[in-house]
């Protein structure tokens, strides 16, 4: 079914009366023989920067010009099909001119052709354009539709695993047990047939077969995908649902969500839709970005990080086409878990002046609402003045998440997280009504400040007193003793001091903290830690408390 609907949609746009068609990919052998089902018994034209004008699958030139004449010969080809009078079914692909479809005349003639196609009955040239790079100049916008290979479906997938099995003839030793087909399946989904392709041949030449062992060579091979894509950081994980200090609420969803994403094939037989992912606004510093890594581990799948600033662009075209590679990318690399940090600095101020972030945001809503892949976003915003409503309204994510101050108890245990990851045997319990009083406006960033300043306050204290006992052993010429990690024991009474001198966000960033929260009104945001939909009578109250 995967072939033939790319078939029966090439051929539906040529039916619509489409001038140009473009084909975003570099596996040239599956193009061509999707071409040639396409139009069966029909000549086919092409020109391209190797070979220049040609007969579409033939390796002979019909010319013998050098580099610098190239430009020339395609521009002649052009000017050639506009001055005919009348032209019947004609079918010319242009492979790779990115390089040259800026250029003015080639512009020119190109609107013109397709110009002829729309109004001539007597003129029906198509133009199929076959490039792995994405370049449309604004003036061949309106002409251009896209014919999209999409990603191989299942079925797909276990044809192209057969078909490698076949191919390579397995023995009875080297049998692949279908039972494992399932894992594999999954491993490779995401991938075009190029890379599955590739994929079974590192598999074959790593262990002489194929099984469920192969996953993880797979998912390493998916990983150089991401460091190739340039515009995706693949972020390795650190952080559990455990080292999160509260929000108990969003641990338990995430946690839920898991169970969803590891039978996700009978979660679907029941009903339930492929999760989308998770939308988290609120407070900084308070563990956004430490959820999207705790997500990805919990799913226990690869995170990839989108930073938007990256992806702007000064050229035309090219921030779009940026973001649709990441898509790709993250598609590719699926089951995943596709952070989004920031994202107010991508999609502020839509429906202004910049026809640019418009665009990118049209097509990045699009992706989210129709998306079947198993690619889970995880998007944080400190701030979401100015963030469109298409984006903040239920429908794009399966859930939004107030992420606020945290409150007594989670100040407690983000306390205890960090003093166990420093190794410090101290641990903050009710008890311990100064701190928590003293840590009153504190973030999840503030509290790690505390601990960490403690700690090094009293390291600095010991090496001090090293270096003075350092002086006195030289003159006695007797060994010194070098600092221990065990004499670093801080106590309630170092958190307390720190705590007292450090100026927490309420307080530093008290009126910015009230217009974000101000923001939120109306916005009906699930809270973080307690599960409790956001009404503007809570948020009213947490202004006047800051």
């Amino acid at each position: 079914m995967y072939r033939e609907k790319i078939i029966s949609d090439l051929q539906k746009m040529i039916d619509t009366n489409i001038p140009i068609i473009y084909i975003n990919d570099f596996d040239t052998v599956r193009i061509d023989s999707v071409i040639y089902d396409s139009l069966p018994n029909t000549t086919i034209e092409e020109w391209n920067p190797g070979l220049g004008n040609t007969i579409f699958g033939s390796l002979m030139t019909e010319t013998d010009t050098r580099v610098e004449e190239k430009e020339d010969e395609l521009y002649r080809k052009l000017l050639e099909i506009v001055q005919y009078d009348e032209l019947g079914e004609y079918y010319l692909i242009l492979r790779e001119i990115q390089d040259f479809i800026e250029l003015a005349p080639i512009k020119s003639l190109l609107s013109t052709i397709a110009q002829r196609k729309i109004y001539d009955r007597d003129f029906d040239a198509t133009i199929i354009l076959v490039s792995s790079i994405v370049k449309v100049p604004d003036e061949l916008q309106p002409y251009v539709s896209f014919l999209d290979f999409g990603l191989p479906d299942d079925a797909e997938i276990d044809r192209l695993i057969f078909k490698h099995i076949e191919v390579n003839k397995y023995t009875p030793e080297t049998d692949f047990e279908k039972n494992e087909l399932p894992k594999l399946r999954l491993a490779l989904k995401g991938m075009t047939p190029f890379v599955v392709d590739r994929m079974l041949d590192v598999a074959m030449n790593q262990n002489g077969t194929l099984n469920a062992q192969d996953h993880a060579l797979i998912m390493s091979q998916k990983k150089q995908l991401v460091k190739k894509s340039g515009v995706l950081e693949y972020i390795e994980q650190k952080n559990k649902l455990r080292d999160i200090g509260g929000l108990n609420h969003l641990k338990n969803y995430l946690s839920d969500k898991a169970l969803v994403r590891k039978y996700m094939a009978d979660a679907i037989r029941c009903g339930i839709s492929v999760p989308k992912g998770i939308f988290l606004v609120g407070m900084p510093g308070c563990g956004k970005s430490l959820c999207a890594e705790a997500t990805s581990a919990c799913f226990g799948e690869p995170l990839l990080k989108m930073d938007m600033g990256n992806l702007m662009d000064k050229y035309v075209g090219n921030s779009e086409e940026k973001l649709r590679k990441a898509i790709k990318t993250a598609e590719a690399v699926a089951p995943c878990v596709l952070w989004i940090d920031e994202i107010e600095k991508g999609f502020s101020g839509i429906g202004g002046q910049s026809d640019v972030v418009t665009r990118m945001f049209g097509t990045f809503l699009t992706w989210m609402q129709n998306k079947e892949s198993a690619v889970y976003v995880v998007a944080t915003a400190n701030n979401i003045n100015g963030l469109p409503p298409e984006l903040k309204r239920k429908g794009r994510f399966d859930e939004i998440f107030f992420v606020d101050l945290p409150n007594d108890s989670e100040r407690k245990d983000i306390f205890n997280v960090h003093l166990e990851k420093k190794r410090q045997a101290l641990r903050i319990n009710q008890d311990c009504k100064d701190i928590i009083e003293s840590t009153d406006g504190f973030n999840g960033a503030d509290i790690e400040y505390v601990v960490n300043k403690s700690i090094e306050e009293l390291f600095v204290e010991g090496a001090k007193r090293i270096d003075k006992d350092k002086v006195e052993t030289i003159k006695n010429k007797k060994e010194h003793k070098i600092i221990e990690t065990s004499e670093i024991t801080i106590t309630k009474k170092d958190i307390l001091k720190v705590a007292n001198n450090t100026i927490c966000i309420a307080k530093s960033c008290k009126d910015d903290l009230k217009k974000m929260l101000g923001y939120l009104k109306g916005s009906s945001y699930i809270n973080a830690t307690s599960g409790v939909q956001l009404t503007d009578e809570i948020i009213d109250k947490k202004i006047k408390e800051l």
